[in-house]
């Protein structure tokens, strides 16, 4: 079990960034090989107006970053830092770039490698050291015959490190492997990594960096006969044997997905705007969710928190559609239960009825067509579904009742009608469910009030203000 998935009722409004040590050396992230790197990257594709994001972590090294690389720069280049992200720090602000007129994006720090077709990015990684030697040391403690196969996976901040020792790993395990980042023009095979040969599930891997998203996110989205963990960054670096779910976090997602097949509405909270495949997954679970006789809406409100979707009263649960690393779903303040895509998809698809949480992903593009996660609920008959035997909820006892037909068109509309089993017919609408209440929101008329007069407003503390009468 990660600390990524801890109990904790505390949450960060933005929950997307790993945890780094804020007192990150200004060494870590810009020396003169970055410097050279993202210079050749900016004349070699002729950009004019480049944005430079940083984390907080980094914000502090903006101004000497930014300064160095207008003075290096061809004349007619700007470069500019963005103040703020839209979403999280690991994701590219595609949003935030595009107030400056960017062409292109200097991404700094840690990143969730999400894939980006909108914009050019360029990521400048952090430069974590590695002790060689201890790792070789350890490596060899555990896996003391040489010829032991196993997969090094490791954290982004890691890729520079890793690269200088790959040739003296693999001479000293000649039946290592090491994983390699895809790069943005190429597909990756899983989540961000591109494997030269199939992987083989059968030998243990080994991730080096710090147990957080970016360490969960590869576990369970790769299956290995074990699961290392080495910590650089600790005062005494183990391997570590660990297991990425553990019973308590299972049960509390398996509540989540209870919860969303009993409810009558849905929230599909969009919390990214430049991974692609955003909006494919939201069609989909618009689809499923109708098919279901299950109202969903689109809520789109920048940076998730619960007091924001506490306004939403009338929805049972929200379904988050964001970039991999972003665990806001699993804290316990929300009012209503948050859902990552794919504990939706459990929920709403009849194909996952039957099967066990064996499989996870917290990435929403493997269950898009060729993804590795994919089930095509076309493939299901009307007759199939709809004569099985009711479904009866977990938390309330109750008997839920056939599954729709999954047969819906992505071109259909809230005017048809849906089956709903028994030879009865369903009107799904959204909007109509607000159409009967007392209350309809607050009426402008504008036009046929008279301007307001401007008044002198009260003025000192609220214990007392001056002009009180």
């Amino acid at each position: 079990m990660t600390s990524a998935f801890s109990s904790s009722d505390s949450i960060k409004e933005n929950q997307c960034v790993v945890a780094v040590n804020d007192s990150i050396l200004f060494e870590e992230i810009w020396n003169d090989e970055q410097t050279e790197r993202c210079l050749h990257w900016i004349e070699d594709n002729g950009f004019g107006r480049v944005a430079l994001q940083f984390p907080d972590q980094l914000i502090r090294y903006s101004v000497q970053i930014a300064d160095e690389l207008q003075r290096s720069t061809r004349e007619g280049v700007r470069i500019y830092v963005l103040g703020d992200t839209s979403y999280g720090s690991c994701c590219v602000d595609e949003i935030a770039a595009s107030h400056a007129n960017a062409d292109s994006i200097i991404h700094f720090g840690h990143a969730c490698l999400s894939r980006v077709v909108r914009i050019p990015t360029f990521y400048v990684f952090y430069q974590f050291p590695l002790d060689e030697a201890h790792l070789f040391g350890v490596l060899a403690h555990v896996f003391s015959d040489g010829n032991t196969r196993f997969t090094c996976f490791y954290d982004v901040g890691y890729l520079h490190a890793v690269t200088k020792v790959k040739d003296k790993l693999i001479q000293r395990f000649p039946q290592a492997k090491v994983a390699t980042l895809a790069s943005p023009h190429e597909k990756p095979d899983v989540l961000c990594w591109k494997f030269e040969q199939p992987h083989a599930s059968d030998c243990p891997a080994i991730y080096i960096g710090k147990d957080n998203l970016s360490f969960f996110n590869t576990t369970v989205a790769i299956e290995t006969l074990q699961w290392y963990l080495y910590d650089p960054s600790s005062n005494d670096p183990t391997l570590e044997q660990t297991s990425a779910i553990g019973a308590k976090w299972i049960r509390r997602r398996n509540y989540a997905i209870e919860k969303c097949k009993d409810a009558t509405a849905i929230g599909i909270v969009v919390a990214t705007l430049s991974t692609a495949g955003y909006l494919e997954i939201v069609t989909r679970i618009q689809r499923l969710a109708k098919a279901r006789a299950v109202r969903s809406y689109i809520i789109s409100i920048g940076k998730v928190n619960p007091e924001k979707l506490a306004n939403f009263i009338d929805i049972d649960c929200f379904v988050l559609v964001g970039c991999p690393e972003n665990d806001t779903f699993t804290s316990r303040d929300f009012y209503r239960p948050l859902l990552s895509v794919f504990e939706a998809e459990m929920a709403l698809n009849p194909t996952w009825r039957e099967k066990l949480c064996l499989h996870y992903t917290t990435n929403f593009t493997e269950l898009l067509p060729e993804g590795r996660l994919f089930s095509d609920v076309e493939e299901i008959s009307y007759a199939e579904v709809d004569n099985d035997a009711p479904d009866v909820s977990l938390i309330t006892g109750k008997a839920r009742g056939a599954v729709r037909n999954f047969k819906v068109e992505p071109s259909s509309t809230s005017q048809e009608l849906v089956g709903k089993g028994n030879n009865q017919l369903a009107h799904i609408s959204s909007a109509d469910h607000f159409a009967n209440r007392s209350w309809q929101g607050l009426e402008p008329n504008l036009g046929n009030d008279k301007p307001a007069l401007i008044e002198e407003g009260r003025s000192g503390i609220p214990i007392r203000y001056e002009n009180d009468p």
